[in-house]
């Protein structure tokens, strides 16, 4: 924890360019395996993506930094990975960048790996609520890649699986990461789902027949698993 507040104290003092230099020597295509640092570069460049997105809009994020996600992204899997899969989860919030498609990137991993997309789709909701329910209508509406998905253990469909997305981002549990930092309260961030979205996570629902297991006044929130 000492050197991601070390490092996220001299990035916010230096800039990205200070950043960069550790993303370029310790990127993910320098090794075989992972370097040791990637979970604490993880998080140090979370904060600045969330950072910057809220204070300055997607256009002012450095491309460098979600192509540094996106090149884990293709290599992480399997076990062992834990904290890195975690530290994969703010990614979501480059959604929209006109330089580098997240969206893409996603919607590729969620036949790969559902419970890490999971998460990162809930934070392209914090990002951009109207992208982020579009990506999610993409997902759900292919049927090639409901076909595809690639999950073990399927107690509940994939649709309702991924509505959790949403459902977590109304809920009144505070997303835990990137670790070691409250990010809402710092940034005076609060999240409102709009009615339109809100209108079109309840079509998704009653379209898949999700609504059978749930109240009859039933809440997105109550889409949380």
């Amino acid at each position: 924890m000492e050197l991601i507040t070390a490092l996220d104290d001299a990035t916010q003092t230096e800039g990205f360019a200070f950043l960069g230099e550790f993303l370029d020597a310790y990127h993910p295509e320098t090794a075989d395996d992972f370097p040791h640092v990637t979970s604490i570069l993880q998080n140090v460049s979370s904060r600045y993506l969330i950072r910057t997105r809220v204070s300055d809009g997607i256009e002012a994020v450095p491309v460098p930094i979600l192509e540094f996600y996106s090149s884990i992204l293709d290599r992480v899997g399997g076990d062992g990975y834990d904290f890195i899969n975690e530290g994969l989860h703010p990614y979501g919030w480059g959604i929209g960048h006109p330089d580098h498609s997240v969206a893409d990137d996603i919607l590729d991993h969620v036949l790969t790996d559902i419970f890490v997309t999971n998460p990162m789709l809930e934070h392209t909701f914090y990002a951009d609520q109207h992208l982020a329910i579009d990506l999610l209508e993409r997902i759900v509406h292919n049927d090639s890649i409901q076909e595809t998905i690639s999950r073990p253990h399927r107690e509940v469909s994939d649709t309702r699986y991924l509505l959790d997305a949403p459902a977590g981002a109304v809920s009144d549990f505070d997303p835990t990461i990137p670790r070691y930092w409250e990010w809402q309260e710092e940034l005076d961030y609060e999240f409102i789902l709009d009615d339109d979205v809100e209108q079109r996570i309840r079509q998704l629902v009653a379209e898949h027949g999700i609504d059978d297991d749930l109240p009859s006044d039933w809440v997105v929130s109550d889409l949380t698993l």
